[in-house]
């Protein structure tokens, strides 16, 4: 018997949705990929949050990510490095298509740099995206939070989450 499972963190199209949305909501214009890459994590995972290590200021974001806990599905999932590094092909292949698409420049995703060009969106699309940020508006308060950290070092959120290694960034 053969069993079929969906799950969006696999799913290139629909990480291409979520970076637009992490592109609208942050207003960005250039990203480090493992950055993006962490925050497209939170996104469809906020409720994992709440082991990140936070600065004092930020310790709402734990109270948020507990709250979001019961949002949780029900496919088990490993554990979030092994997450992380799952969802990269799809990742990748969302990077890519947008930068063959001009949304991002080419030669800098090359270099481990998300820079969006300018674009514009037909209108219905950028109302999904807006309209999906407003109706998780508590998730994209932790992504308003985890994107004022840096990336590097192990103040940084790739040491802070302990999703990506960050003992040999050069700081």
């Amino acid at each position: 018997m053969i069993h079929l499972s969906y799950h969006p963190a696999f799913d290139a199209f629909h990480a291409i949705f979520r970076l637009l949305r992490l592109k609208f909501r942050r207003d960005v214009s250039e990203v480090e990929v493992d950055k993006l890459r962490i925050l497209d994590y939170y996104l469809l995972f906020p409720w994992r949050a709440s082991s990140i290590r936070l600065a004092q200021p930020d310790l709402e974001v734990r109270r948020i990510a507990k709250k979001l806990e019961a949002q949780q599905d029900y496919a088990t999932l490993p554990t979030g490095e092994t997450l992380l590094e799952r969802m990269r092909a799809s990742q990748t292949a969302a990077l890519q298509t947008m930068a063959q698409d001009g949304v991002i420049d080419f030669e800098l995703l090359r270099n481990g740099i998300v820079k969006f060009k300018a674009f514009s969106l037909p209108d219905d699309v950028k109302k999904r995206i807006d309209a999906r940020n407003e109706e998780d508006s508590e998730t994209m308060k932790i992504i308003d939070v985890l994107g004022k950290y840096p990336l590097l070092g192990p103040d940084g959120l790739k040491g802070r989450t302990t999703l990506l290694e960050h003992r040999y960034d050069k700081i």
